[in-house]
């Protein structure tokens, strides 16, 4: 992808974490045993790779951030 300069490089840099083939999975993960969307389980993934608590308070969700059951509990 070839940046022009009206393009913020953040959101290039955001398009390009989001498309990979363990990206995807992880989403389709994400979404299956939480429970959440699409556009939740990006941001879950956003935050992973940036290293923050995905159970922390996230304003844009209505319980805090704390949305589904525990991908521990998904996996039995």
């Amino acid at each position: 992808m070839t940046r022009t300069s009206g393009e913020d490089p953040e959101t290039c840099d955001i398009a390009r974490a989001l498309d990979s083939p363990v990206a995807a999975a992880f989403v389709r993960i994400v979404m299956t045993c939480r429970g959440v969307t699409e556009a939740r389980a990006r941001q879950l993934y956003l935050d992973y790779l940036n290293r923050t608590d995905p159970d922390a308070f996230h304003p844009h969700s209505a319980d805090g951030g704390r949305d589904g059951p525990s991908v521990e509990r998904c996996a039995g």
